[in-house]
This record gives structure tokens, sequence and C-alpha cells, in this order.
């Protein structure tokens, strides 16, 4: 979570409230509250406490140079200042209203770095590696490169003048060095989101997606925040045998739905297909017991092979329909890619199967033994229809 900003302002103000008491004695780098009891062009008098008055200087003082004393204060006007050398009151103290804001800004920051919490800065320019901000009252700070944003940002000259939400990373007070980054924050911001994104995800959800990566077995899709799951390549499209590279590329905006997950949620199943229009929808008619249809071999099983009818509609054979006889393998009668003609055997549209067969389309066996009794009555050369063989160990 991103801790609420508070404005560096408050932290004198809180300082100022607890120092509301008569001083009897300053000690050296103490931060106390006076009074203003007169204002002059170049110097403020404060109260002290028991009649006594001490003296500042207008370069010790936190003010417009350009600008009288007169018109930036008035008497009974309270301020903080620092101690720069104690003692009672009737000795000399000297006394700093700048350094007083210094100390209680670093006091500040230093508190802000131990607790994480965000505070404004003010690009002021740009420099080796990265920009220079101010953070408040002059106080500068170094914003590397890298760290101005969660993503890579190769101009950093527009952000000069902006004002920008940042934490601190490294502090030295004595060095008065300060490291500051908005990448922490973006990618707070963006983990907080993508948690949310989980929690509300469930199966069946339609989201956006960007495509960020296609493999062999189908495509990666960031659903937001750098959210990924998987589109298997039987989810990319409703046909058999596709690429995924055929079907989606790499930055394509798509629609995915959600159809599984693992308990942690670390694991999301996407499915593109399933949000576009079913083409066994509305096909009631269309392929009856008995029609004979041609159709694409688009996949080889093994037992059998899955041929393409339409564009999403796939019907199934069996090795056994696809001769009348018997075959060790699919690739006997057909080859993947081959357009044939088929029988429709069989048809369920409500689970989206159709069955089919070829042995009705191709010659009987018995059809083939009277062909050949036909030729060798006839004196025909038979040659084709004999298999010759040399026997072996034959002199």
């Amino acid at each position: 979570m991103v801790k609420e900003e508070k404005d560096l302002d408050e932290f004198e103000t809180e300082i100022m409230a607890l120092k509301n008491f008569q001083v009897k004695e300053f000690k050296r780098g103490g931060i106390y509250k006076v009074k203003i009891v007169k204002v002059d062009d170049d110097f403020l008098l404060v109260d002290v406490g028991r009649k006594s008055e001490a003296f500042i200087p207008k370069e010790e003082i936190i003010c417009d140079p350009a600008s009288s004393l007169k018109d930036q204060f008035k008497d009974g006007d309270e301020i903080v200042v620092k101690a720069m050398r104690g003692g009672g009151l009737t000795e000399g103290v000297v006394l700093s209203n700048k350094r007083a804001a210094n100390q209680l800004l670093f006091d500040k920051l230093e508190d802000s770095f131990r607790t994480l919490q965000t505070i404004n800065v003010t690009v002021k320019e740009k420099i080796k590696g990265g920009l220079s901000v101010e953070i408040d009252k002059g106080v500068r700070a170094f914003l590397p490169g890298t760290l101005v944003s969660a993503k890579r940002e190769s101009n950093l000259d527009k952000f000069v003048g902006q004002t920008l939400p940042v934490k601190i990373i490294e502090f030295d007070r004595k060095g008065k060095r300060i490291v500051v980054s908005r990448r922490i924050i973006e990618e707070e911001e963006i983990l907080e989101k993508r948690e949310d994104l989980i929690s509300t995800i469930q199966i069946g959800s339609v989201l956006d997606g960007t495509v960020t990566r296609i493999v062999d077995y189908g495509a990666f899709v960031d659903i937001g925040y750098g959210v990924e799951g998987l589109i298997h390549v039987s989810e990319l499209s409703w046909r058999e045998g596709i690429n995924p590279s055929d079907i989606v590329k790499v930055g394509q905006k798509i629609n995915v739905r959600v159809i599984g997950m693992s308990d942690e949620k670390d694991r999301i199943s996407l499915s593109y297909k399933r949000t576009l229009p079913d083409p066994w929808e509305g096909i009631n008619g269309k392929y009856k017991v008995g029609d004979i249809i041609s159709g694409k071999v688009v996949k080889d099983i093994g037992f059998g092979a899955i041929i393409e009818l339409d564009e999403g509609i796939n019907g199934f054979i069996h090795i056994s329909q696809l001769s009348n006889k018997k075959l060790n393998s699919i690739t006997e009668a057909v080859s993947v890619g081959d357009v044939v003609e088929f029988e429709i055997i069989e048809v369920d549209i409500p689970q989206k199967k159709i069955k089919l067969s070829r042995r009705n389309l191709l010659p009987k066996e018995q059809e083939i033994h009277e062909e050949l009794n036909n030729k060798l009555q006839k004196g025909d050369d038979y040659s084709a229809y004999v298999d010759v063989f040399v026997p072996k160990n034959t002199h």
C-alpha cells in the first residue's frame, strides 16, 4: 500500500506547537519557538523570555531576499530558531531561523526515509544519469534515470518542471546526499492493482488482453498489470491444426475468456475462440447422414483422422472406415492436407460430433476379385495383380 503523502511543512508546524513555553536557557543546537517583537528591513528582533530580546540578521531568515522583511513578517508572528550559540537569557545567544528550518526539514526527511513515506519533489533539470529534483526550500536530491518510472523512459527532458511523488531510498545526512525513486511507488501501485485484479477473476470472465509471447503450444496474454494467462493452441481457433502465429500476433489486443485457474491463481487458462461465434451453432440440417461431402485431412491421430468440413466444423473418421481393407496407418489411404470425399454416417450436433466413412465410396474387395477373374478369363495382362518374389537359397 502507498502511504498517505504528508506536507513537509506540517512537521515544522508540529514542532512549533510543542515549543510553546518560556525558555530559561538556550542550549546550542536546540530548536525553539520565539515571537517577533520588531521587524526591520535587515533583521528581526525576537522575544527570548524574561524581557530579553535577540537579534536575527536577514541572512539567517527564510525569506524572499528581493522583498523587505516588513512585507513578509509582522510583530507577534512566531518563528522557529536554532541556537547557534547557547547561554542564559542574560548572555548573548546567536539564533538562526534558516538553520532551524533546515534541521527540521532534514529531521522530517530522515523520518520519511525510515518510514518509507511518499513525498513530492519538483524536477529542476536533467543531469548525467538522471534528474536533479528539489524537495523543499532548496534541498536537492537525485532521481536516477532507471528509477523515474516502472516503464523504460528514454526522454527524461519531458519531466523537467513536473512535480512527482517519490520515496527516499538513500539518505546521508552528513554528506547531504539524498536519492529518491518514483519507480518504487509505481511498482507498489501495480502490485496492489495486480492483487485486486487477481482477486476478482472468475471462471467465465471476459477480459481485455495483449498478446505478449507466442509459442508452439499457444500464446501468452497479459490481462492487466503483468498478470499473464495462457491460451492453449486448441483454444485459439475453432479450426484444427492451426499455427498460433497464424491466429494472433505479439502486441495484438484481444478479448479472452477465463476457462481455468489454479487454486493460487498463479496459472490462468484462457480461451480466444470462446469469445468468437461458435460455428456449430445454427448448422442443424446442413449435415445429414448419407450426404457425400468433401473435407480436408487436418490431423492424424493414429486410430483415425480429423477432417475439416468447414471453418471450425470438424468430422472424425476411424481408420477402419478409411478403406475396405485393413490398414496399419491412415497414411496408407490419405495424408494430412488431402482433400477427399467422405460419407456422413453419424451426426450429433449437441455433442459437436460428425462421423465419416469412405468405405461405401471405394470398390468392394469382392468387386476387385471379380474384375481380376474377368481379366484372367479374357487373357488380359494380370501381372499388376500378382506379387512377384524370388525364393531364397535357389540356384
